[in-house]
């Protein structure tokens, strides 16, 4: 806590606003302890119920909390932190000095994705990942109790439960994209040993579309991907953001510079190629991570329909035998 309130008069002095303002109790968020200023303690009393997990005690400030051990603490605890969100439940959030690792068995697959907002990701094989945009699932709910708060006389107790009820519809939408992220990137590093994605500029991309980006919240994704990757021995690479993946043919790299986002499918006027817009970018981005890593070679394979007359793409990548489980 000192250590916040130090670096709170040194981000005011920096910035020349004099010092820090006194807040109110209500509004602090949480503060933190370091691991040798709490103590941790099983209960032994009975329960009334049966748990699950162990139950535990933890003193912190002078008081002592109960909770429901449901990880086996591995190492030293270095720093608990409390938080309370806007419902005003508490959370305890230990941090010790342990990494887990869970390695998954080899598949000797790499995948280049897509990231968009009509699909969430788009493999270069064709596999497409909705996100069910919760946040506008709940857009009607939510918009129905943010009136029935505004119509509240400020500071009576209706305004309190009414700006909880605003809360809960928030916390229930974070949860929910939290949970469909946590999932999916599970499931990817358990199909894939590298992934690679595109550097994408998504404070540009809010300004366009706005709360369709928040609503995907894709570099929160990113991050949850990346956490599961490293605890699961898998790797996770971007390449530049510059590269034109949407607007170059994956099968002979003309690039086609007449192309608009409205344009969902296109054909090279060079090979006379039928491509998907994001599918055709996943493939340029496979093939554009394993020429910068150096994984080996990606090519795709292409089948020509005699009876349409155009070539369709596969979109399969190959990669050296000897480098696919690098």
């Amino acid at each position: 806590m000192l250590k916040r309130l130090s670096q709170s008069f040194r981000e005011m002095r920096t910035l020349g606003r004099g010092h820090p303002q006194f807040k109110k109790c209500q509004q602090h968020k949480g503060m933190t302890f370091d691991g040798i200023q709490i103590a941790i303690e099983p209960v032994c009393d009975r329960q009334k119920h049966h748990r699950n997990h162990p139950t535990y005690k933890i003193r912190l400030n002078g008081h002592w909390y109960r909770f429901a051990l449901h990880r086996k603490i591995q190492g030293q605890i270095k720093q608990v932190q409390v938080t309370r969100d806007a419902l005003g439940d508490v959370y305890i959030t230990l941090t010790e000095d342990y990494s887990e690792v869970i390695p998954e068995p080899k598949t000797g697959k790499a995948e280049g994705f897509d990231m968009g907002i009509k699909d969430f990701l788009t493999t270069s094989d064709g596999e497409r990942y909705t996100s069910p945009m919760f946040y506008k699932q709940n857009a009607k709910k939510l918009a129905k109790a943010q009136q029935a708060y505004s119509g509240k006389v400020k500071g009576s107790h209706n305004q309190q439960r009414a700006r909880k009820n605003v809360a809960r519809i928030h916390k229930k939408t974070a949860n929910q994209r939290a949970d469909h992220h946590w999932k999916l990137a599970i499931e990817l590093c358990r199909d894939f040993d590298i992934m690679f994605f595109e550097d994408l500029n998504l404070r540009g991309m809010k300004r366009l579309w706005g709360k369709q980006v928040s609503d995907l919240s894709l570099g929160e994704f990113l991050q949850k991907l990346k956490h599961q990757s490293k605890k699961r021995i898998r790797s996770v690479l971007k390449i530049g953001r510059w590269s034109p993946t949407s607007k170059c043919c994956s099968v002979c790299n003309h690039k086609n510079d007449t192309l608009t986002l409205a344009d969902r499918q296109w054909q090279c006027p060079k090979c006379d190629t039928h491509l998907d817009r994001d599918q055709n970018a996943a493939m340029n981005i496979l093939k554009e991570g394993v020429a910068s890593f150096g994984l080996g070679v990606v090519r795709p394979i292409v089948l020509f329909n005699r009876i349409l007359g155009c070539s369709v793409e596969s979109c399969s990548p190959i990669l050296n035998s000897t480098n696919a489980s690098a």
